[in-house]
């Protein structure tokens, strides 16, 4: 999923204008340990189903018509003690949700494969828990979706083992405020993002939606 060329690109992406990618979360605290990599991307309405179909994954996309889908995976865990329970991607409070409101999954039928008993949209974050099904060493995730009908923007994402997490949150793509109907303006940095960007350069419980 980090290298899709399904993934959205409106020019403002990472890759070349694309929005995919990949990052690496590792952690310790009090005996408690992580060490994982997650891939992430953003599709334009349809084609998030279109790479469902390109990966054999028998299942249907559950955003709404003109809706922007963020997806998540957890690809690789090599540490984690006492298990991966939390995914967060933070949002602000003023950033536009849609239709479907409260991130959900989808799973990819991986022998590996571990699903997210709840989550939520907890206003500044969207939220997976792994309670009783945490992640261990060579687990992966389903698919961890949201969507609504703006372009996105960087935001943190924050994974937990017990007490274990990255000791700076890493940037990921999460909804921003420009809709996307109409003609997208470069989006506005969220204030936390702008200010490592200053600072580099000087030196759940969800609803089930059917699909459409």
């Amino acid at each position: 999923m980090a290298v899709t060329n399904l993934a959205l690109n409106n020019g403002f992406g990472p890759d070349a204008g694309r929005w995919h990618g990949s990052v690496v979360i590792m952690g310790a605290a009090f005996g408690d340990t992580i060490s994982a990599e997650l891939d992430w991307a953003v599709f334009s309405d349809g084609d998030f189903q279109l790479y469902l179909n390109d990966q054999g994954i028998a299942q249907v996309d559950p955003s709404a018509a003109g809706e922007i889908v963020y997806v998540y995976q957890i690809v690789s865990v090599t540490s984690a003690t006492p298990g991966i329970d939390t995914l967060t991607v933070g949002v602000d409070a003023a950033d536009g949700r849609g239709t479907v409101s409260a991130p959900s999954f989808v799973p990819t039928g991986a022998a590996t494969e571990q699903s997210p008993a709840s989550g939520g949209d907890n206003t500044t974050s969207m939220a997976w828990f792994f309670d009783g099904s945490e992640l261990h060493v060579g687990d992966t995730s389903s698919l961890l979706v949201f969507s609504a009908p703006f372009f996105p923007e960087y935001d943190f994402v924050q994974i937990n083992s017990g007490l274990a997490g990255p000791p700076v949150s890493p940037l990921v793509a999460s909804i921003g405020r420009t809709p996307v109907s109409g003609t997208a303006p470069i989006p506005t940095p969220e204030p936390s993002s702008a200010l490592l960007l200053l600072l580099g350069t000087s030196g759940l419980v969800w609803r089930a939606r059917t699909g459409r």
